[in-house]
């Protein structure tokens, strides 16, 4: 058998995984021993010093100096290989040591192993000695405790031996390991050859059968997957013929199509069953959620336990008389079309989806398998087709816009009936004989006529805001500045209701890029509800921070407006940013609002390509954080 390239991927892969295997347990291997090593070889130096510091611990003064240096001598004479020894005082004098003269050994006090003995009894560490000019392995044992130490015990060894000693078991390791790699590619081979063999055999009818001949068959022993695989091709071979391709060419771009449209499509058969429905559909129908999710589980499914709204079914559902009808016209070809508009509750709150639905007749291709006549028109089945589009965006801005109309209409004829009731009054009303009387409805006509002119602003302010052609270019606005003008206009207010005012900014942030028209158009209506719902002696607090922007590398300035007031239930706060909705208290107070507040506020801020958010808990407060994303950085340093 010829050796082809999947072979040599095989060996090269096998080769190259034990390899990889291999050498990772190599070295994982090397550095545990090494480091094991290291421990008791660093675990034997210590007992040794233990062992000196206790045999020493009488003699250890500049008394028996000569003694101890004799002593050391002794004990480290040998070959260059032995331990090294070292006897200090606490303030790092040296009193005797194996290898070299201690009259020219300068003080050891600030070595690192010196150190931690003196501190934790025992210390150690590697470098370089400067006295017999090489790299040691230091362990140092303190003598005494901690409060009056009588000097240390070091003991060294030269970190050659320890290389020494660690090569020679890397040697070892690395020798058995290129061994156990020579034996495992050799195993490689003989599993590369196994397993390539039936694969071969594979290709080599799959090539066969590419050519058109469907004669030839992979013969594979066993049960595994490459032997399922040779059956599997087996199988298919039994069932291919010349006109497959192109009906499996024909089904595939059908699927990308009709999965491409954006608009949903079901095909209902004659016998009231789904023939084709596409995934746009199943989307908006809200089929997904079901067990069948793929459009091909659908087909052949019965209308009615798939659709539930009752619209869609009767335009896809046959009609006896129509088919009657059908049957006797000439033409069949568009006789029955249907346009409805259908609604359905999507996922989550406020989820309502809007679709239009076409429905029209449709030729189906499908006709007796056993009629050797060729297809015609007249004994073609006619099914029904549905195009379903999403208009829910276009419902909801029309919806928006009549609303909106509506509830303008609803509070202007309000105050407008409320000034008239009163203009009558005091027209039927002696107000020379009833001054009081008089003055309560002027009272009336003003506070309503305030309301009008509060409204008829407000509604200027969102239509100017949302009719804008270009985003408004930003300014530098000094915050402290602006803060501060922020409270004049409010003073009155504030002081008639006595509410305490602070306002906060950090220290190195003087200036904002900004639309200063749209910011206090932003935060005057934010102060004006703050004020208009605390309770006289709260507080109403400004603070303005830096934060980073949403998905924006840029600098971001936030400023937020918070107060201790009555506070927004939690199944109001997503809907205070509508246009003319108030809250309960807003609705029933004596300084009611216009209810735009909040959407001026809104739209404001989206001019600014800035977000808003809102944070309230009943009866502790309302804090609202505007964020404006800054094109450079504009805060500047004091």
């Amino acid at each position: 058998m010829r050796l082809g390239s999947l072979f040599w991927k095989l060996l090269l892969g096998n080769a190259l995984l034990i390899a990889a295997v291999l050498g990772t347990c190599a070295w994982l291997i090397a550095d545990e021993l090494n480091r094991l090593q290291g421990q008791e070889l660093t675990a034997n130096l210590r007992s040794q010093a233990t062992i000196l510091a206790q045999t020493l611990h009488d003699r250890f003064d500049l008394a028996h100096a000569a003694q101890l240096d004799r002593f050391a001598k002794r004990l480290g004479r040998g070959e260059e290989a032995a331990i090294r020894l070292t006897l200090l005082l606490p303030d790092g004098t040296v009193l005797a040591d194996s290898e070299a003269d201690v009259e020219r050994m300068e003080r050891h006090a600030d070595r690192t192993e010196i150190q931690q003995a003196l501190a934790n009894g025992w210390g150690m560490d590697m470098h370089d000695s400067q006295t017999v000019g090489r790299e040691m392995q230091y362990v140092a044992v303190r003598i005494g405790e901690a409060e009056a130490p009588r000097g240390v015990i070091r003991v060294s060894v030269a970190s050659r031996v320890i290389s020494q000693r660690q090569r020679a078991v890397q040697r070892i390791i690395w020798t058995v390991t290129l061994l156990g790699l020579a034996a495992s590619i050799v195993f490689a081979v003989h599993l590369a050859r196994l397993w390539s063999k039936p694969i071969h055999r594979i290709m080599t009818t799959a090539h066969s059968l590419s050519r058109g001949d469907l004669s030839a068959r992979a013969r594979v022993a066993g049960r595994d997957e490459i032997a399922l695989l040779a059956n599997s091709l087996n199988e298919m071979r039994e069932h291919l013929a010349g006109h497959l391709q192109t009906i499996d060419r024909q089904r595939r771009t059908l699927e990308s199509l009709m999965t491409q449209l954006r608009e949903g499509v079901i095909v209902a058969g004659p016998d009231g069953r789904i023939v084709l429905i596409n995934p746009e559909a199943i989307r908006l129908l809200g089929l997904g959620s079901s067990s069948l999710r793929h459009p091909a589980g659908f087909k052949g499914l019965a209308i009615r336990t798939c659709v539930s709204q009752p619209e869609l079914q009767d335009m896809l559902l046959p009609h006896p008389a129509e088919d009657e009808r059908r049957a006797s016209s000439s033409s069949s070809r568009g006789s029955r079309r249907t346009v409805c508009e259908i609604h359905r509750q999507g996922e989550g709150r406020n989820a309502e989806l809007t679709m239009l639905a076409r429905a029209s007749d449709i030729m189906l291709p499908e006709f007796e398998e056993d009629d050797a006549r060729p297809p015609s028109a007249e004994r073609r089945p006619v099914g029904r087709m549905v195009v379903l589009t999403d208009i829910t965006e276009l419902a909801r801005t029309v919806r928006v816009k009549s609303d909106f109309a509506s509830n303008a209409s609803h509070e202007l004829r309000t105050p407008l009936s409320t000034i008239r009731a009163a203009v009558e009054t005091l027209m039927d009303c002696d107000c020379a004989g009833d001054p009081e009387a008089a003055r309560h409805f002027l009272d009336i006509i003003d506070r309503q006529s305030r309301r009008m002119e509060d409204m008829v602003v407000d509604l200027l302010d969102l239509s100017r805001i949302e009719s804008a052609a270009t985003s408004p270019e930003p300014e530098t606005v000094h915050i402290a500045r602006f803060l501060d003008e922020l409270r004049q206009r409010s003073q009155e207010r504030l002081d008639a209701r006595q509410l305490q005012w602070s306002a906060d900014q950090p220290a190195g942030l003087l200036t904002m890029a900004v639309n200063p028209h749209l910011l206090r158009i932003a935060m005057d209506n934010l102060l004006d509800n703050a004020i208009k719902f605390t309770e006289p002696g709260g507080r109403i607090s400004v603070i303005c921070s830096r934060s980073p922007a949403d998905n924006r590398p840029l600098e971001a300035i936030s400023i937020t407006v918070g107060d201790t007031g009555c506070g927004i239930a939690p199944h109001e706060q997503e809907r205070v940013f509508e246009r003319f909705y108030q809250v309960e208290k807003a609705r029933s107070g004596v300084a009611r609002g216009t209810g735009l507040g909040l959407s001026i506020v809104r739209h404001a801020v989206a001019a600014m390509k800035g977000t808003v958010d809102l944070q309230s808990e009943v009866g502790k407060g309302t804090r609202v954080t505007i964020t404006i994303p800054q094109s450079e950085p504009h805060a500047t340093a004091a």
